[in-house]
């Protein structure tokens, strides 16, 4: 296992003059200011005053690194396919901190956490292919299933950008399957020669045959969350739930766009939403509540709140329970303290 070579996680202490510090927080950075063991505020990128009491209070910032990093995960048999052989998978996985607080705070080795989750997800879907799949579709198969599992990520504080499968491999010896099996030196020899005729038969096509196709993905794709910090937690956070997947999408840009060009929010293949199709936008009060308003940006097949077409370009306010239609899709939003 690879990681970045700057650090996720850096600790600073600031210096004060008479109990005040000034601190600048580097784009791509989020602060987590940290007053005698507990979390005071999250400091976005910019200068930021603070006050300690000299002698009588400690402060640090600890720094996370919200850029997107790179993480190699690299297995050695820990797989089993669904036909009983071994199998060695190797990734590159483009990942992002969405909550800075959980991943700095409250996860005692975050990475480790991370690899742990990316492991049990490969050993569901390896599990489900058997050796023909896994040599020809098994990369394909292996990086949608990663990225439509959000929820297993972002309790850990994490978002998958994406995942590029870079090797499936298949040990030659036996391995711990086989060997609680029991098997005797020749059928070791016997499953081995299979294990490569299998191989080598899956690249062969016979006359007039023609390659198999890869399994067409569902016609509704989960599409990643924002590469963008999560809401603090003293407030609310919102989220799109697809009535027919049931599947979470946070809105944790802002704006979070939706549309079919690749750079929205949400990226929609379906043929009845347009290229830029609609936004929700968080607006926040005096007071400090949130709430979350709702914009059609001129789409050809309009935007739907609760079976009301929208007027273009007129933001409407939005409440927990709408549902929003757009092309064939349709959500529900949800809203609540995290």
């Amino acid at each position: 296992m690879t990681t970045d070579s700057l650090p996720l996680i850096q600790t600073i202490t600031p210096e004060r003059w008479a109990g005040f510090s000034m601190n600048f927080i580097g784009a791509g950075y989020v602060g987590l200011l940290v007053k005698n063991g507990q979390l005071v505020r999250k400091l976005e990128p910019g200068r930021h005053v603070s006050f300690a009491l000299p002698l009588l209070e400690q402060c640090e910032i600890v720094l996370v690194d919200s850029k997107i990093r790179h993480l190699d995960v690299v297995s050695q048999g820990d797989f089993v396919s669904r036909d009983q052989y071994l199998v060695n998978i190797s990734l590159s996985v483009m990942y992002q901190v969405v909550d800075p607080k959980r991943v700095a705070l409250e996860l005692s080795d975050p990475i480790a956490a991370l690899t742990s989750a990316i492991k049990d997800n490969l050993g569901v879907v390896v599990n489900q292919l058997r050796l023909e799949e896994l040599n020809r579709i098994g990369r394909v198969q292996i990086r949608d299933y990663l990225l439509a599992q959000i929820d297993s990520f972002y309790t850990l504080g994490f978002n998958l950008d994406d995942v590029r499968v870079s090797d499936i491999s298949f040990p030659q010896k036996r391995g711990v399957i086989r060997q609680l099996e029991g098997l005797t030196a020749r059928a070791e020899l016997e499953h081995e020669a299979n294990l490569q005729a299998q191989i080598a038969e899956t690249f062969v096509l016979r006359p007039g045959e023609r390659p198999p196709q890869p399994i067409a993905p569902a016609r509704y794709k989960t599409p990643l969350p924002p590469t963008t910090l999560a809401i603090d937690s003293a407030t609310t956070t919102a989220r799109l739930i697809h009535c027919q997947s049931g599947a979470p999408i946070a809105i944790a840009a802002n704006p979070f766009t939706i549309g079919r060009e690749a750079h929205h929010t949400l990226v929609s293949s379906d043929e009845l939403c347009s290229r830029n199709h609609a936004c929700i936008e968080q607006v926040e009060n005096t007071s400090g509540t949130r709430r979350y308003r709702l914009t059609d940006l001129g789409s050809s097949n309009g935007t739907y709140l609760n079976q009301q077409r929208l007027t273009p370009h007129q933001a409407v306010w939005l409440s927990a329970g709408d549902r929003i239609k757009i092309g064939t899709e349709e959500w529900i939003f949800e809203v609540g303290a995290v």
